[in-house]
């Protein structure tokens, strides 16, 4: 597999992480081959990620190269110095407006709560004539939502618990929905994607922002909707 590279100097790589792949070997990963194994072997030396995409999710994925930039990276997203994470996503139901999800989580049960804060934006709405068995039509939203932390599956558990949960997710949504959406649009797999990065490069201060490439599935549901194609390719 081929990871697409985004920026790379001598203490930092951003790639373009695909959907369906683990960041790095996890005890659930069972063997599977990660990102971070396959730019070892490219490179030839030990990598550290900055941060964390579920293995569903594709973007834009920040590594360091070296301890001290990993570091420092840590240090930035821990205190949220200069480090902005945007991802976008299509969710059951019509959301107004931009708000703030403000919801203490457990990173597992029995550990405790910490703070999670997501902020949101609604980009574009939808309804189209599928019902449900509730109602006679589906309504959908895009949406942009920012990390103010990083939590397990934060984005996914915050809009579930908010009545809005991300199309194609099946451990924190509406399995009988995302039924109807496979079956009317076709688009497969979890609708959130870690669209743009922007941080502090950690050695020379200098602002780096990157974008993601434009997912197929998200531009096939703007067309579908009839939503801007700039929203979810710019």
């Amino acid at each position: 597999m081929t990871i697409p590279r985004l920026f790379e100097d001598e203490s930092i790589i951003a790639v373009e992480k695909p959907r369906d792949i683990h960041v790095h070997p996890t005890k659930l990963s069972r063997g599977e081959i990660s990102v971070q194994v396959i730019l070892e072997k490219e490179l030839g030396m030990n990598l550290y990620p900055a941060h964390r995409l579920d293995r569903p999710v594709g973007g834009v994925l920040l590594i360091a190269k070296n301890v001290e930039a990993a570091s420092r990276l840590g240090e930035a997203i821990r205190s949220r110095d200069g480090m902005d994470k945007r991802y976008l996503c299509v969710v059951r139901g019509w959301m107004d407006g931009s708000g703030v999800l403000d919801r203490p989580m457990r990173q597992a049960p029995g550990k405790p709560e910490r703070d999670a804060v997501t902020r949101w934006r609604a980009l574009g709405q939808a309804e189209a004539d599928w019902p449900d068995g509730r109602f006679p039509t589906s309504r959908y939203t895009l949406v942009e939502c920012i990390l103010e932390t990083g939590r397990y599956h934060q984005i996914r558990r915050h809009l579930s618990v908010a009545s809005h949960p991300i199309l194609g997710d099946v451990s924190h949504g509406d399995n009988p929905r995302n039924r109807i959406w496979m079956k009317e649009t076709g688009i497969e797999g979890l609708m959130l994607r870690g669209h743009r990065l922007s941080f502090l490069h950690p050695l020379s201060g200098r602002r780096i922002s990157l974008t993601a490439s434009a997912d197929p599935r998200f531009i096939r549901a703007a067309e579908l909707f009839g939503w801007d194609r700039r929203l979810v390719s710019e």
